[in-house]
């Protein structure tokens, strides 16, 4: 039996860089601009008003719902084993570049959950010997998106956000869905080392307070054979 964990990433992160979606709304208002200055110059200004709504009211509609779409997508990108853990599309290619991501268990610090109306947030941070690669500079970042404005294509497929690690301290957020805490905890527990504690953050200071966790309750160790409800931390 294959002792691992698999989650289901919620997003475009598993996907699209970092800030590709808002390259969306960008695109809305480069498309209305035209719509009105076509208008302008196609009608002599004559074009009715109420023409004009109907065309931006329909790109709005068109992009609210794209956009939509690109936020609730989901991609199972997110697996745990005895070995670490591996962000990313599993791919046979010989040269993944930098959309996979794998982290041996030596190299992972600790591991915090925040419950979310979705599922959760769970916060990977990297210890002092794991080989890091530093996010791009806020100057790159802003041109790389820039050019991801002019050819969404091309630069779209890029490295993606969940494979990029945030810096101070250097971690991963991924974005799991239709699962709990409680479970997600239960299903580390035999895979993860002892010395990489799993903490349970408070939703309301969201990642600045930690809370460890009780010990894992095996299942059918309620009364009646019920797994247990998991704890609940104010």
């Amino acid at each position: 039996m294959d002792d691992s964990f698999i989650g289901v990433v919620r997003g475009p992160s598993s996907r699209l860089p970092r800030g590709y979606i808002w390259v969306l709304p960008a695109w809305f208002l480069i498309l209305a601009g035209g719509v009105v200055l076509g208008a302008m110059l196609i009608g002599g200004g004559s074009l009715p008003l109420w023409l004009a709504g109907t065309e931006l009211v329909a790109i709005g509609l068109a992009f609210s719902t794209l956009i939509s779409v690109m936020a609730t997508v989901r991609h199972a990108t997110f697996r745990v084993d005895a070995n670490g853990i591996l962000l990313g599309s599993r791919t046979n290619r010989k040269r993944p570049g930098r959309r996979v991501v794998v982290l041996p268990w030596q190299d992972v610090e600790r591991i915090r959950i925040v419950s979310r109306h979705y599922g959760l947030l769970l916060e990977i941070t990297l210890g002092p010997s794991a080989s890091i690669v530093h996010p791009a500079s806020w100057a790159r970042q802003a041109l790389l998106w820039i050019g991801m404005l002019f050819m969404p294509i091309g630069l779209g497929r890029g490295r993606p956000a969940l494979t990029e690690p945030l810096p101070d301290p250097p971690r991963y957020l991924v974005r799991l869905c239709d699962v709990t805490p409680h479970e997600v905890r239960l299903a580390l527990a035999p895979l993860k080392p002892p010395n990489v504690p799993v903490n349970l953050l408070t939703r309301r200071n969201g990642l600045k307070f930690a809370v460890p966790l009780p010990p894992p309750v095996a299942p059918g160790a309620a009364s009646g054979g019920r797994p247990a409800s998991p704890a609940i931390h104010s």
